[in-house]
């Protein structure tokens, strides 16, 4: 299983420093990386997959391009940890850092890859112990996503923030719903099985513990010419869910 595992890390490796070369062009852009390509790979299974969506480079799929324009731009919050990054995305992690200003701490359930293991329904750290919290596509799997943002409010600083991104079904025009899923254990569950499918009242759940709540979308940050090189011209870019925490 490790010798797998190593096969596989230089397989993504050889394929990341080949990308220039094997994907070179100029039809799309990543801002996360700085480079150009001639598409962006596809990802997802066969019945969903999706054409022009990872970076061949930086590995930044639709949801990643999209937090960082928000980041980068005017509109994104001040530098100023200590931040919390939760299921870390390496292609987020150097913009995070920065914005942190050497406060970085990253956490998972299971990945061993992190600074901390923990519960997101139990965070083991004092109220008022972050400045920010980056949490993105993790609350749709949590048994309790109420008791989990209630608690990331709480780790919050007054005047802190958390951009808490969930994958919204674009059909769904009114409320959540839990599944009736029966899962055991957080690796019990089949691939793209979540516990929970989310609609347009998100913004108001995420306000329900307490968070001052922003939705920034693609035409906030750039044009729509703009939106197609960046990939992010698509229902999978979702929205940027940004909450503060009132002082």
């Amino acid at each position: 299983m490790q010798m797998l595992k190593r096969l596989e890390g230089e397989l993504r490796r050889w394929r990341r420093s080949a990308a220039p070369v094997t994907w070179a062009g100029d039809a799309v852009h990543c801002p996360v990386c700085d480079r150009s390509f001639r598409g962006f790979r596809p990802a997802g299974r066969k019945r969903t997959r999706r054409p022009n969506a990872v970076c061949p480079y930086c590995t930044a799929r639709e949801r990643d391009r999209l937090t960082f324009l928000f980041l980068a731009s005017e509109r994104g919050p001040p530098a100023g940890g200590p931040l919390l990054h939760i299921a870390p995305e390496a292609c987020l992690e150097p913009r995070l850092r920065r914005l942190a200003e050497g406060k970085y701490r990253t956490a998972d359930l299971v990945r061993t890859d992190v600074d901390e293991q923990f519960d997101l329904m139990a965070i083991p750290h004092p109220d008022a112990a972050f400045h920010a919290v980056y949490c993105s596509h993790v609350l749709q799997d949590v048994p309790d996503d109420l008791v989990a943002m209630a608690e990331l409010f709480r780790i919050l600083e007054p005047g802190g923030w958390a951009i808490l991104n969930v994958p919204v079904t674009a059909e769904t025009t009114v409320d959540h719903r839990d599944e009736p899923r029966h899962v055991r254990s957080p690796g019990d569950r089949r691939p793209n099985e979540h516990l929970r499918t989310y609609g347009t009242d998100f913004p108001q759940r995420m306000g329900s513990v307490g968070f001052e709540v922003g939705v920034i979308r693609p035409t906030d940050l750039v044009s729509p010419g703009e939106q197609t090189r960046c990939g992010i011209d698509g229902t999978a870019a979702g929205a940027v869910y940004f909450g503060v925490k009132p002082k």
